[in-house]
């Protein structure tokens, strides 16, 4: 009958086995992304490795470093879930204001003279421009702005828009 102290040595090569046998494993399976990951591990950029890789992250801090920090901008979004406070906090402290991307061009044009904003921001969502952002970005009084993504920024050049706005 074999004792428990004559299994012990045995048992820990087994599992010393089979831990470096998961090690090789995972090497193997993450071997494309190992030196990526190395090397932001090396440079401390942990945390921001998620971020940089979301394409609304880079869109949001691309229209951070246009806007200035006491400019009024105009968010135009569906209201998904967390997107309109997710833009909010990489844009703070900008003062915004959100609007439905179904709004029509008069409203949008109203909204612009009283909230005296000077950026339209329309979200990255793969779905083509409502009505006031397609009228917009055809007014000569917004100039579109390259970004980084598919999401849209323009840029209110003429800040007099006059007179009422009625459909």
């Amino acid at each position: 009958m074999m004792r428990l102290k004559d299994w012990q040595p045995w048992l820990v090569k087994v599992f010393l086995g089979l831990w470096g046998l998961q090690v090789i494993w995972l090497m193997w399976y993450f071997g494309p992304d190992l030196a990526e990951v190395a090397t932001k591990v090396g440079r401390a950029q942990v945390g921001a490795t998620a971020r940089q890789d979301d394409p609304f992250y880079r869109w949001a801090t691309a229209a951070a470093a246009v806007i200035p920090e006491d400019a009024t901008y105009i968010f135009v979004d569906d209201y998904e879930a967390g997107k309109e406070i997710e833009a909010r906090y990489y844009l703070v402290p900008r003062r915004h204001v959100l609007l439905t991307p179904k709004l029509p061009p008069s409203f949008l044009f109203y909204v612009v003279r009283q909230e005296e904003a000077s950026f339209l921001l329309n979200r990255p969502d793969g779905q083509p421009p409502g009505p006031g952002v397609e009228a917009a970005g055809k007014s000569p009084a917004f100039q579109t702005i390259a970004s980084s993504g598919s999401g849209l920024i323009l840029k209110i050049t003429d800040p007099s828009i006059l007179g009422g706005f009625y459909d």
